[in-house]
């Protein structure tokens, strides 16, 4: 299954504006309290995107939308999805044409992307139900603002534990014809989907997980995650770089890089001052 596009060198984290981040409790407050008005919010993703920031990483949430509407200008951003709770159940009755309705692209995207799923939603797959709760949430984004979709480590993980290759299949399909961009998957256990990917002969656009010089959330251990880094074919896209707050911004990048990350995820906690931590990273073509 080949791949559309190129997967982003640098984008700017936005998840933890409705995520609980992995950072101390004082620095996710401080954090919130900072961002709790639009207009900061909204100046940020400009400054963002000034300093190098291909996309933004983030959640298409009520939050983000008020920021987005702040400005008049576009702001690729690579959607999080499905945005559910911990203890919310995958499982969703799809209902492409209403939530089309209510999407700025109208009924027609909605069933364009749909039309992918057929199968799918008539043998009750969970790539129905994951697809549908994207849906939900994609209204919150403008067509303009839609550089593709990252499928949630909530959802990936579940379809991994599975062995459910259809899963990634439509959701490559649906995400790519959707979002009018690229698609891929997060994930907490990096070693095992690259695995996975490679024997079912699949090619995302890219994958997101986390990779940091202390091993923090690399599953199902740090080797086997630097071992997907180094091989070919899948795009790794860097977050957790500072490992929870342990490490300096530069320790993770340059570790990243080290080891074969094709980009990078600096979030929102881990950066004091956006624009000039960004540029310093520099921007897309500042890979080693």
């Amino acid at each position: 299954m080949s791949r559309p596009g190129s997967a982003p060198r640098l984008l700017l984290g936005a998840t933890c504006v409705d995520l609980p981040p992995r950072t101390t409790r004082d620095r996710a407050l401080e954090v919130a309290g900072r961002f709790r008005e639009s207009e900061s919010l909204a100046v940020t993703l400009v400054k963002a995107l000034a300093a190098g920031a291909e996309a933004v990483y983030a959640v298409p949430s009520p939050t983000m939308r008020a920021a987005l509407a702040e400005l008049r200008r576009a702001v690729p951003v690579l959607a999080r999805l499905p945005h559910t709770p911990p203890s919310a159940d995958l499982h969703y009755e799809p209902d492409f044409a209403r939530e089309g309705e209510r999407d700025g692209a109208g009924t027609l995207g909605a069933g364009f992307g749909a039309f992918a799923l057929v199968p799918a939603m008539l043998s009750g797959e969970l790539s129905a139900s994951v697809a549908a709760r994207c849906e939900h949430g994609a209204r919150f984004l403008a067509p303009r603002d839609r550089r593709g979709l990252a499928v949630a480590a909530q959802a990936t993980d579940l379809a991994l534990a599975a062995g459910n290759a259809r899963f990634f299949e439509r959701m490559l399909a649906w995400g790519r014809a959707r979002f009018d961009g690229l698609a891929g998957f997060e994930t907490a256990h990096l070693g095992l989907l690259v695995r996975r990917l490679h024997e079912w002969g699949i090619e995302p656009d890219f994958v997101i997980a986390p990779v940091n010089p202390r091993g923090y959330a690399m599953k199902p251990d740090a080797a086997g995650a630097l071992g997907a880094l180094r091989r070919d074919g899948i795009p790794v896209l860097a977050n957790e770089l500072r490992a929870g707050g342990v490490v300096s911004l530069e320790e993770g990048v340059r570790f990243a890089r080290e080891h074969g990350a094709h980009g990078l995820i600096p979030e929102l906690v881990d950066l004091d001052d956006v624009a000039s931590e960004l540029r310093a990273l520099g921007g897309p073509a500042g890979e080693a």
